[in-house]
């Protein structure tokens, strides 16, 4: 065999493993981008929301996104997320609260300066709207 035809071979066997693994994430559908679900962010004084996502796992629906400290410190700021499910008139449907977040200090040009928030919930009418708060300790403190 030679070297053009073996990494043909070695191409066509990547792509084979591959394939399964990349139609699975695919098939997340966003149902902000399709209209279905609007999100309601409040950051607090020193972490914002950057982004947030919804979309549905069989009955699941799954709302994920990521939060970002806006303060200069020079330690981890403990953070979470209170995410609420409402019905169009404002009940709420389901609320839940994150695991505690640790967000980075904020270094520009240093890596990444952000951490990922995903909670679950079962059991959601069709029609209903979410609202993601977030919450730091340092917030708590200064209070």
């Amino acid at each position: 065999m030679n070297s053009n035809s073996l990494f043909i071979a070695f191409a066509v066997a990547l792509s084979a493993a591959i394939a399964p693994i990349s139609g699975c994430s695919s098939n997340r559908n966003s149902l902000i981008g399709q209209g279905i679900v609007s999100v309601e962010t409040k950051p607090s004084k020193n972490v914002r929301i950057l982004w947030t996502d919804v979309y549905r796992d069989g009955e699941d629906i799954i709302v994920y996104g990521a939060v970002q400290r806006c303060s200069h410190t020079s330690y981890p700021l403990k953070t979470h997320v209170d995410v609420t499910i409402l019905t169009p008139d404002g009940t709420i449907v389901q609320e839940v609260r994150t695991q505690d977040i640790y967000v980075p200090k904020h270094i520009s040009g240093k890596g990444i300066n952000w951490e990922r928030f995903e909670v679950h919930f079962t059991d959601i009418p069709e029609n209903f709207r979410v609202q993601a708060v977030v919450h730091s300790a340092l917030d708590e403190i200064k209070e």
